[in-house]
């Protein structure tokens, strides 16, 4: 689907049809593209960047869709590398100085959450992992 140019977010960047290719989601979701652009909070003379899911409910634009800015888009993908790896290595939590990550002390239902977290780690590695293994290669084209 093509991705608006006409909304206060303004694409540079996009991957329009992100549907077909939506981990898990493909095929039944309403997350059609996804997008780098002008930020919608910009006022005048502001130029932040933001990442953007498009999401469309077949009849318009969601509301729903999401924008973020570029580094918490970097800090969630840590944040799923930790969880990921917090599940594999059997409740061992660690993330790096800077970045305090923490199980929820405030869930009542805390454990039952994390057991459904490692099943749904686990049961979604395929696209997880397919997802990595691209932003690997961003990282590595990058000299990281």
């Amino acid at each position: 689907m093509k991705i608006p140019t006409n909304l206060k977010h303004k694409p540079i960047l996009e991957v329009p049809n992100y549907d077909d290719i939506d981990g898990p989601y493909i095929g039944d979701t309403d997350a059609m593209g996804l997008s780098i652009g002008i930020a919608q909070w910009n006022t005048a003379g502001w130029t932040d960047l933001s990442a953007k899911v498009w999401r469309n409910s077949g009849d318009k634009w969601s509301r729903q869709s999401e924008e973020l800015p570029l580094h918490r888009v970097l800090d969630l993908a840590s944040l799923v590398c930790i969880a990921m790896q917090y599940c594999r290595d059997g409740n061992n939590l660690s993330s790096p100085d800077g970045f305090p990550v923490q199980r929820s002390g405030d869930n009542p239902e805390l454990k039952r959450h994390l057991e459904l977290m490692k099943k749904e780690i686990d049961d979604n590695k395929i696209h997880l992992d397919k997802s990595l293994e691209r932003l690997a290669l961003e990282f590595k084209k990058l000299g990281y």
